[in-house]
């Protein structure tokens, strides 16, 4: 994002037009743009109004005194999109788990997933955070603890030549 001070107005209001684009906000150019305004002293300063209304329609973009570009919005808005990131983040986790359970063949994916998700509570209570854990090395240490969960390339009757 380009800093915003010392370019025409035009130019800045087409600048904040494309960041709302590309946070797929609808009616970009409807959008309220404020500029902060030194004020008389340090602690007050100006909001002027650069385009749109004083209206509830969120989020307001803002041009701070440095010519940066900020978003003002609802505490409601903002804990709705902190607990959409929160949720993909856990989405994303269970994947990459699921993929690592995979990789090593399980008898029943349900039992290793459980396994799993023990063993990853353990680790939190020890303090660890779940996304730092490497999953394929916690799968693969699952696999040597409790073989009986897992084909073993033995049991799948494939020769010693056919293996890559």
């Amino acid at each position: 994002m380009k800093n915003l001070k010392n370019i025409p107005s035009e130019q800045q209001l087409k600048e904040i037009e494309a960041v709302a684009k590309r946070l797929g906000m609808p009616k970009p150019s409807e959008r309220p743009v404020m500029q902060i305004i030194p004020g008389e002293d340090e602690n007050r300063k100006i909001l002027e109004l650069k385009r749109g209304s004083w209206s509830d329609e969120q989020p307001w973009f803002i041009i701070d005194e440095e010519g940066r570009l900020l978003v003002l919005s609802t505490a409601e808005t903002m804990a709705t999109i902190m607990n959409s990131l929160q949720h993909m983040g856990e989405e994303v986790f269970k994947a990459r788990l699921e993929r690592a359970i995979a990789k090593e063949l399980p008898i029943d994916f349900h039992d290793v997933w459980v396994v799993a998700m023990h063993e990853l509570q353990q680790r939190m209570k020890e303090g660890k955070v779940a996304q730092s854990v490497d999953l394929d090395t916690l799968v693969k240490k699952i696999k040597q603890k409790h073989p009986n969960l897992f084909y073993s390339l033995k049991d799948l009757q494939i020769d010693e030549g056919d293996r890559v």
